[in-house]
């Protein structure tokens, strides 16, 4: 079971024990009174166990509700695969996007198969399935595919959000074939009359009828359009957030760039380049001038003026002086 639905199970059970235990005493029930204390001590040991395991690995919740779901029942087989289908290629795109860089706009994406996630469970209620990734436990850090379905599950948790700023933070991390599934998918959900609601480690929120609806209405009317390009100035990283400043020039025009940095510069810096360069220590790099690869994505939406997103793809080495 995903650690924080079985985190909820066993909190709701203990505050029912609890409850008990506060209607009774020792004198009035002895034998109600030690089952309830022994029942009691039982989940909050479970809960210490549950709550100290580690989750390196992905696992995502996904329930549905509305139109498509017959109560506890079952759900529409035909909707149920579909959407699933649509998940998973959010999942497979970002997984692709992150470890090969700019995907294009069509044909089969990279490496797809390490980024499928394994259907575990299926949960009643509204209904609801449990994807996980395969592979056998014991990651002591996160997995890359976690870190993946995390980012999805954040994409998802804010495309539907009232603060349009909330909105424009999810926007900035989409990517071209990434927004064309998220559209369909959302498309999806609103014609079927369908909710969703996803749990995902400590996450749980639900995209109702309205929040469908407003996640379709926006991302239908965006556009994303990306290009890589090579620029050269002063760069300064931090890698343990991820994130670059450049200061040089765009378009003839002096510029700083602000974004994130791809894997594949964060395994330069450790060394990890194609061509087995040695580390790069981050501080040294500001003390010259830099070329650099970056993914420019430009991001257009009806009535706003367009922006650009930049990820630092490549470090290209120490500009000739």
């Amino acid at each position: 079971m995903l650690k924080k639905l079985e985190m909820d199970a066993l909190q709701s059970d203990l505050a029912s024990v609890e409850e008990m235990l506060a209607s009774r005493t020792e004198e009035d029930d002895p034998s109600g009174f030690y089952q309830f204390t022994a029942r009691k001590a039982e989940l909050e040991q479970a809960l210490a166990l549950a709550e100290a395991r580690p989750t390196a690995h992905a696992e995502l919740g996904i329930f549905f509700g509305g139109g498509p779901v017959q109560g506890s029942r079952g759900i529409n087989a035909d909707f149920a695969g579909k959407a699933l289908e649509d998940l998973q290629a959010l999942v497979s795109k970002r997984f692709s996007g992150r470890e090969n860089g700019r995907l294009g706009l069509r044909g089969p994406v990279p490496r797809a198969e390490n980024s499928q996630l394994l259907v575990t469970d299926v949960m009643r209620g509204s209904f609801g399935f449990v994807l996980e990734e395969s592979g056998a436990d014991g990651d002591m850090v996160d997995t890359p595919l976690k870190e993946v379905v995390d980012e999805v599950a954040d994409i998802l948790s804010r495309v539907g959000a009232p603060d349009e700023a909330v909105f424009d933070e999810a926007a900035a991390t989409l990517d071209e074939r990434m927004l064309v599934t998220l559209k369909q998918f959302l498309q999806r959900l609103d014609e079927s009359g369908a909710t969703l609601r996803v749990v995902d480690g400590v996450r749980d929120f639900l995209l109702d009828r309205n929040a469908v609806a407003l996640a379709r209405q926006r991302t239908q009317a965006m556009e994303i359009e990306e290009r890589g390009a090579e620029f050269t100035g002063t760069l300064f990283l931090l890698p343990d957030s991820r994130r670059f400043d450049m200061y040089t020039t765009e378009d003839g025009q002096p510029a700083i760039l602000r974004g994130t940095v791809s894997r594949t510069a964060m395994g330069q810096l450790a060394g990890q380049g194609d061509l087995d360069q040695p580390a790069i220590d981050p501080r040294d790099i500001p003390r010259g001038t830099w070329r650099v690869e970056v993914r420019v994505r430009e991001i257009r939406e009806r009535n706003r003026v367009p922006r650009k997103v930049y990820t630092l793809s490549r470090l290209l080495g120490p500009a000739p002086e």
